[in-house]
């Protein structure tokens, strides 16, 4: 009875760290999609910010 018991312990162990893990990956997975999001927007916000630059005050940019 109780070897019974150690190896249905053991397979819910081996089971739940299945589910834990792919879990994880997935997470892992939706952080990196995040960042990617991030950096992709923070580039077009500079470029955004330079054509506002630009266009708001041309004579600055024949002093540089």
């Amino acid at each position: 009875m109780l070897r019974r018991l150690y190896i249905l312990v053991i397979v819910a162990l081996i089971v739940s760290t299945t589910f834990i893990k792919n879990y994880t990956k997935k997470l892992d997975q939706e952080i990196f999609s995040v960042k990617e999001n991030i950096n992709y927007l923070n580039d077009i916000k500079q470029l955004i910010q330079l054509e506002y630059d630009y266009l708001s005050s041309p004579e600055k940019l024949l002093e540089l």
